[in-house]
């Protein structure tokens, strides 16, 4: 495992022994931000290590955060709602940049249907990945 990685039995290891306080779950935006919510690091091993909610607001907004007018997916037209986010364990890691803390890079699934979302980027990449 490359250094800084973590599985989850470890990260349950370091949130025991105090050394880890606090997980990121981040989704990649559409302009290649990471966005998410940070947990309490025991509350994350507990469970929410299995999925957590966003609103889809998140994958139709500019660089300012303004919403971006257009969108099928949602709109002010629409509503905005949730989406699932499913953390992918393969990319939990401590971040050297804040102490005491992991972040873990997330999926983005239909509320209802728990699949991809086929325009966020994770997905986009996915399908590309898979065309090689």
């Amino acid at each position: 495992m490359a250094e800084g990685m973590l599985t989850l039995a470890q990260l349950k290891k370091e949130v025991a022994a105090g050394t880890i306080d606090t997980v990121v779950a981040a989704l990649v935006d559409m302009q290649g931000r990471l966005m998410g919510k940070r947990f309490h690091a025991k509350y994350f091993a507990d469970g929410a290590w299995e999925e957590t909610h966003g609103c889809n607001y998140l994958l139709a907004v500019d660089v300012a955060m303004e919403p971006v007018p257009g969108y099928k997916a949602s709109s002010w037209e629409k509503g905005y709602g949730d989406f699932v986010l499913k953390p992918d364990m393969a990319t939990l890691r401590r971040i050297p940049w804040l102490p005491a803390t992991a972040l873990v890079i997330c999926d983005i699934l239909d509320h209802h249907t728990h699949e991809d979302i086929p325009h966020s980027p994770r997905a986009i990449l996915k399908k590309q990945l898979k065309r090689l």
